[in-house]
């Protein structure tokens, strides 16, 4: 009997040892995972950088010193912080400079902080010790904050990868084009950091299994092979931006994504603008154009409410006269615009308040006119319909003229087939209309077929002025590669607003009255603010600027050159340029402009209807296409 009671002491404690060496080992195959070894990585890169955040110097000196180190440190971990904390990336750590607002958080806005404004302390000309001191004590703080959240946040395999992918589309659209490095224009040598941290990242998950191993290698390959390349040239104006997206980021980020793809990582729940998952480059037709619609997943008899739209968006049938129509002012002959300064009235007589824009490309944006009053292409359309001096006419006033076309209910009932507006709503029409302007996109310009891989496409000047576009010149740092207009890659989820000081008229006296998008948020630092606008198709698409100030090309080169409406001294304070002028030479300007004429694209535009839906009242059926005026 003791013998046995021994040997049951034997065996449970023989059992007890198994299971705390399980344990023991499950803890430790946690601790090695490649996400925890992620987390320690970024952990590790914090702590370096919060020494030199907590350094008090005061001279000028030690505190460039610790921005650069700062500076390398962050980098290295951007792909981290942008994705699991964009909201303290945007407006503590390293937002432009600009305040920011957002309509969501009602009237408080924030104040530029972080990485910028010391940057513009220590490289500007207003160079200010105590006020850099202070910027740096407000970065320590927040990013101890998120030093001490990483320490528990849950990585998820999906996450970690979409947040590394995320990255390459970053460096082409903002890291390489002065969007954070505006001033010391150090561009270049802080992409090095930036795939320092992505290949120490990268290199974790090597170890998962021996099936991967070949396609690691080939990474890394092409992350030193970029980094090789930064390095043979760090002058920011003199880099060929080009050469390096079409040689060196995108097959690198077609291998990352290949990568992860064979280590069977499946896609998180988060919906993003951009394919993560296909084998492609990064090119303006990945970029999803559901991302920005009202509901991303409303694509049932999406072809047929299209068709409709069309129909819709040419008949003037649509306004309180039954003479205009969405196309007076966004003719196809014109790109979509009219090719006045600005659009005639409803009337016919007077003017509305500011220039038609092109349609094309319009749907990749989440703001919508120039002040960015709307959310949406569907409530867009519908304010142009309500709106009293453009088509001026009521709700209830064009449903009930709609239900007078046997045609026209037909239709709807068709492209709305088993819903409430199958009957003619007024929701309907701005639907209608909204899925139209979404397929008026120019994804197939020369640049475009140069960016897929055709290297034929451009010439010297035109690749040259993209260089100067993304560097010297700084216009890559408001309209973002590759749609370039202002929606801020790789989230694509806000759109930017700029205090140009567009003039009055062309003598440049004086700046234009209009508020801009003060009059939306009834905040001073937006007084004269625009919404970024597209620059496709840009040479058939004048005249410029949100008034229709200047007809030619040359003429908007210039504004810019000038430094905006300070550099003809009109003094506007919240100015939002980031350079006072861009002293381009006559060559330059040339090359500027030659690229700016490479991103015309005319293969998808979209002629007017053959004819339009008959009504039961006849004179309704002698309506012009498109509209009278």
């Amino acid at each position: 009997m003791g013998r046995y009671r021994n040997n049951k002491r034997f065996i449970v404690l023989f059992c007890f040892l198994i299971v705390i060496i399980s344990v023991s080992f499950k803890q430790e195959a946690v601790l090695l995972s490649p996400e925890n070894e992620c987390r320690s990585y970024v952990l590790n890169q914090l702590d370096t950088l919060l020494i030199f955040t907590k350094k008090t110097s005061l001279d000028k000196s030690s505190q460039t010193k610790n921005y650069l180190i700062t500076r390398k440190h962050f980098k290295r971990i951007e792909f981290f912080i942008e994705y699991y904390s964009s909201f303290q990336a945007k407006y503590f750590i390293n937002g432009p400079l600009v305040p920011k607002y957002e309509i969501e958080f009602g009237e408080k806005y924030y104040k530029p902080q972080g990485f910028q404004v010391i940057e513009e302390n220590l490289f500007g000309s207003n160079y200010n010790s105590s006020q850099t001191q202070h910027q740096f004590k407000l970065l320590d703080s927040v990013l101890s904050e998120l030093k001490l959240y990483y320490q528990n946040i849950t990585l998820e395999r999906a996450n970690l990868s979409e947040a590394i992918k995320l990255q390459f589309i970053r460096i082409m659209s903002l890291n390489l084009n002065g969007y954070d490095c505006t001033i010391n224009k150090n561009n270049v040598t802080e992409c090095v950091n930036v795939f320092e941290g992505l290949a120490n990242v990268i290199n974790n998950y090597n170890k998962l299994t021996d099936g991967v191993k070949p396609s690691h290698a080939i990474v890394q390959q092409k992350i030193i092979a970029s980094i090789k390349q930064l390095k043979i040239n760090t002058d920011n104006d003199s880099f060929n931006r080009l050469l390096f997206i079409t040689k060196f980021i995108n097959p690198t980020f077609v291998f990352v994504k290949q990568f992860f793809n064979q280590l069977k990582v499946k896609p998180s729940a988060v919906n993003y603008a951009v394919n993560l998952y296909n084998n492609k480059p990064f090119t303006f037709s990945e970029i999803e154009i559901q991302h920005f619609a009202l509901y991303r997943n409303d694509t049932v008899n999406k072809k047929l409410q299209t068709q409709l739209g069309h129909l819709l968006f040419f008949d003037p049938a649509l306004s309180g006269n039954n003479q205009r129509a969405c196309a007076s002012c966004h003719q196809p002959s014109k790109q979509f615009t009219d090719g006045l300064d600005k659009s005639l009235a409803v009337n016919g007589k007077n003017k509305i308040q500011r220039n038609s824009p092109t349609l094309l490309n319009a749907a990749y944006q989440k703001l919508y006119f120039y002040d960015g009053r709307l959310f949406n292409l569907e409530e867009q359309a519908g304010e142009v319909l309500h709106n009293i001096f453009e088509m001026n006419i009521d709700e209830k006033e064009l449903v009930a003229k709609l239900k007078q076309s046997t045609e026209y209910k037909n239709l709807f009932s068709k492209a709305f087939k088993n819903t409430q507006d199958s009957a003619i709503t007024f929701y309907a029409v701005m639907k209608s209309i909204a899925e139209y302007i979404r397929i008026l996109n120019t994804t197939n310009s020369r640049f475009d077929k140069y960016i897929d891989g055709n290297l034929t496409q451009l010439n010297f000047n035109e690749i040259n002025g993209y260089n100067l576009f993304t560097g010297k010149a700084l216009c890559g740092s408001c309209h973002f590669f590759p749609v370039f207009n202002g929606t801020v890659p790789p989230f694509y989820n806000d759109n930017e607003f700029e205090v140009l000081g567009v003039p009055e008229t062309s003598q440049n006296l004086s700046i234009d009255s209009d508020i801009g998008r003060e009059a939306i948020t009834k905040m001073n630092i937006h007084k004269y603010a625009f919404k970024t606008p597209s620059i496709r198709n840009i040479q058939y698409t004048a005249p410029y600027m949100h008034n229709g100030v200047y007809k030619t090309l040359d003429e908007v080169l210039n504004f810019y050159n000038k430094g905006g409406g300070n550099g003809f001294g009109f003094n506007i304070q919240n100015q939002t340029l980031p350079f006072d002028s861009l002293q381009l030479s006559k060559t330059e300007l040339g090359e500027l402009k030659a690229f700016l004429v490479c991103l015309v694209d005319t293969s998808s535009e979209l002629k007017k209807p053959k004819t339009l839906p008959k009504f039961n009242n006849p004179v309704l059926n002698n309506r012009k296409i498109g509209g009278e005026y």
